[in-house]
C-alpha cells in the first residue's frame, strides 16, 4: 500500500508531504482530500515518517466505513420533520427569555438586537436561504440516527421547517421583550411536537452536540469576538472525545481523562498543518511520535477547563444533568500569577510618561488621541485597552455634578465580564490633563467614537493595534519586567489602590470586581461622590506630570 502514495512538497514549503484522494466509497463524508506533512525537509527522513501516515490514512478510512456502516441510510417524512421542528422550538425557547430582571437601557438594547436578528432570518427565508439552521438541521438529524445526503431533499424539507422555528423563536424573543410573554408562535404547530414521531430521540438523556447548541443559543449572543474564537478548540475537543455521547453518560472518569489528554495536547493544534484533519485524540498521538510541544498549565485551565466546566454548569442548572463531573478540575501550575505580568513601577511610570507622546501636553497636533489619552485611563481606571479603547463620546458625562464614564455594552463592542460595567468618576489628574477638552472637541465634530481607534476588528476586539503599539513602545524603553504593555496600568492601579489604604469593598467598585457567590460587582449603594473622593486617594508617588497639564 506504501507505493500508492506519493511524497510532494507544498508550494512555498520545504517539508515534504503526502497528498491523496480518498476511496470513492467514503469521500462524501469526509472532507477534501488527504493531507499530511511529514515534518521533515530531508526526503530520506520524510520517507521514514512515511508508515505513520500510511496508518493514519487507513485508519481514517476505515473509521469512516464503519460510521457509514452503522448508520444507514434513512427516510424522513414531512410529519417526522414538523415534529423535530416544533420539539427544537419547544426545548430552546428558554435560551431566548431573559430570566434575570433587567434595567431600562439594557431591555431596550436586548429588542434592538432582537428585532434586528428577526429581520435578517425573515429576509433570509424570503430568498430561500436555510443556512442558518444547516448546522441545527444535521445535529437533529445525526441525532435521530438518520444519514441524510447534503443535497437531498429530506434535508432541505428538515431545514425549512427549522427556519419557520428559528424565526418563531426570535418572534417571540420580541413579544416577551415587547411585554407580550404569552407569544404563540405562528410557523411551528407545538401539537406535532410528539417525541415518538422523531425517530431515535431520546429526552431522558441529551447528546453532548445538543448541549453544546442549546448552550450557545443561550450564551453567544452576549460573546465577544475572542470569546468565541476561544470556545471554539473547547467544543471541538468535547465533541472529538465524546461524539454521540448523552450528556448524563459523561462521568467524572470521563473528565480526568480529558484532564490527561489536555496535558499531553500539541501547542496551536489548529494551526499545524501536520495534525490536520486528525480527531483531538489522534492529533495527541500524532503530536507526541512527533515530539511537538504541549500546552501550559494556564492555557488548560483558564483555556479548556474552566470553559467546559461552565458548559456542564449551564446543564446542571437546566436540569439537563443531577451534578457537573468537571467541577473543581484543573493541573497545578508553577508559575506563580503574581509572576506573568508585571505592574510598571513608579520609576517607570516616570519614565514612560516623559518620553514619547507625553513630552508635551495633549494638542490636537496629528498624534494620535488613543495613543496618548488610553495608556493615562488605564493608568487612572485600571480600565482594559478594549475598554478605554472602545469608549463613545456620550459615555463622557456627569452624575451629580461630577465627570463621569460609563463602562457599558453597545453594538458589536463587549465587555469582559458582567462586572465591567459601571459608572466611574474621572480621575482628578485626567481633568487637570484637559482630558474633558479633548472630549468636548470629539463632541463638537459630532464624533461617536471617543477615539478613532474604537473600532472592532475581526476578532471581536477593541484597539488591538493600538495595544501592539504601546508595547513596542515600551520594549523600545528598555524596561524590566515580565509581560510588560497596556495591561501593566491595571496592576499598577491595583497598587495604587492598596497604597491609597481604601476599605475593601471600595477598592473592589473602583477595580470593578466581582463579589464572591453573588456575581454582582461591588460598589452597589456607593454614590458617585463618595467613589470620587476614593479614587483622589489613588496616586503614584513620584509620578509628577505638571509637564503635561494644559496652561
Amino acid at each position: 500500500m506504501e507505493a500508492v502514495f506519493k511524497l510532494s512538497r507544498r508550494k512555498g514549503s520545504a517539508k515534504w508531504q503526502v497528498r491523496k484522494r480518498w476511496p470513492t466509497d467514503v469521500a462524501r463524508i469526509l472532507p477534501g482530500e488527504f493531507n499530511m506533512s511529514t515534518g521533515e525537509e530531508d526526503k530520506k527522513a520524510a520517507e521514514q515518517v512515511l508508515p505513520v501516515i500510511v496508518a493514519a490514512f487507513t485508519r481514517q478510512v476505515q473509521e469512516a466505513r464503519d460510521k457509514l456502516a452503522a448508520a444507514p441510510p434513512t427516510t424522513l417524512s414531512e410529519p417526522q420533520a414538523l415534529a423535530m421542528a416544533a420539539n427544537w422550538y419547544r426545548s430552546t425557547l428558554p435560551q431566548f427569555v431573559v430570566k434575570r430582571p433587567i434595567d431600562q437601557l439594557k431591555q431596550r438594547e436586548l429588542l434592538d438586537i432582537a428585532r434586528s436578528r428577526l429581520a435578517q432570518a425573515e429576509e433570509a427565508a424570503g430568498r430561500n436561504d436555510f443556512m442558518m439552521v444547516l448546522r441545527t438541521a444535521r445535529t437533529l438529524a445525526h441525532d435521530a440516527g438518520l444519514a441524510l445526503d447534503e443535497d437531498s431533499a429530506e434535508l432541505r424539507m428538515l431545514q425549512e421547517h427549522l427556519m419557520g422555528a428559528f424565526i418563531d423563536l426570535h418572534a417571540a424573543a420580541v413579544a416577551r421583550l415587547s411585554g407580550q410573554p404569552q407569544y404563540e408562535p405562528r410557523r411551528v404547530n407545538l401539537n406535532t411536537a410528539v417525541e415518538a414521531e422523531a425517530p431515535g430521540a431520546d429526552p431522558a438523556d441529551r447528546t453532548l452536540e445538543e448541549l453544546l447548541t442549546a448552550y450557545e443559543a443561550d450564551k453567544g449572543p452576549r460573546w465577544s469576538g475572542s470569546t468565541r474564537k476561544g470556545v471554539a478548540p473547547v467544543f471541538r475537543l468535547l465533541r472529538d472525545v465524546f461524539p454521540g455521547r448523552g450528556v448524563k453518560s459523561i462521568t467524572r472518569e470521563d473528565a480526568r481523562t480529558v484532564q490527561e489528554l489536555l496535558k499531553r495536547l500539541p501547542l496551536n493544534l489548529g494551526r499545524r498543518k501536520e495534525l490536520a484533519g486528525l480527531t483531538v485524540p489522534q492529533a495527541v498521538e500524532k503530536g507526541e511520535a512527533l515530539g511537538l510541544p504541549t500546552i501550559q498549565p494556564k492555557t488548560i485551565n483558564d483555556g479548556y477547563l474552566l470553559h467546559i466546566a461552565s458548559v456542564f454548569n449551564w446543564a446542571r442548572k437546566e436540569q439537563w444533568v443531577p451534578s457537573n463531573p468537571f467541577e473543581g478540575l484543573s493541573v497545578h501550575d508553577a508559575v506563580n500569577d503574581a509572576e506573568r505580568r508585571s505592574a510598571f513601577s513608579d520609576d517607570q511610570l516616570s519614565t514612560i510618561l516623559h518620553s514619547g507622546l507625553w513630552r508635551a501636553p495633549w494638542a490636537p497636533d496629528g498624534r494620535k488621541a488613543g495613543d496618548y489619552w488610553v495608556p493615562l485611563l488605564c493608568l487612572f481606571h485600571g480600565l482594559r485597552n478594549g475598554e478605554a479603547a472602545g469608549l463613545r463620546v456620550e459615555d463622557i458625562g456627569t452624575d451629580d455634578g461630577i465627570p463621569v464614564l460609563h463602562l457599558r455594552e453597545y453594538g458589536e463592542r463587549k465587555l469582559k465580564t458582567a462586572g465591567s460595567r459601571a459608572t466611574l468618576p474621572i480621575h482628578p489628574q485626567l481633568l487637570q490633563l484637559g482630558f474633558l477638552d479633548y472630549v468636548a472637541a470629539r463632541r463638537g465634530a459630532e464624533e461617536f467614537l471617543l477615539f478613532p481607534e474604537g473600532t472592532v476588528n475581526q476578532r471581536g476586539q477593541v484597539g488591538a493595534k493600538l495595544g501592539e503599539r504601546f508595547s513596542a513602545f515600551v520594549k523600545s524603553l528598555n524596561l524590566i519586567g515580565t509581560k510588560l504593555g497596556m495591561h501593566s496600568f491595571r496592576h499598577s492601579f491595583e497598587d495604587g489602590l492598596r497604597r491609597a489604604e481604601l476599605a475593601e469593598r471600595t477598592s473592589s467598585a473602583l477595580s470593578r470586581r466581582i463579589e464572591p457567590g453573588s456575581g454582582k460587582a461591588y460598589g452597589d449603594g456607593m454614590s458617585t461622590r463618595q467613589k470620587a473622593e476614593a479614587l483622589a486617594k489613588v496616586t503614584y508617588p513620584g509620578l509628577d506630570l505638571s509637564h503635561l497639564y494644559l496652561s
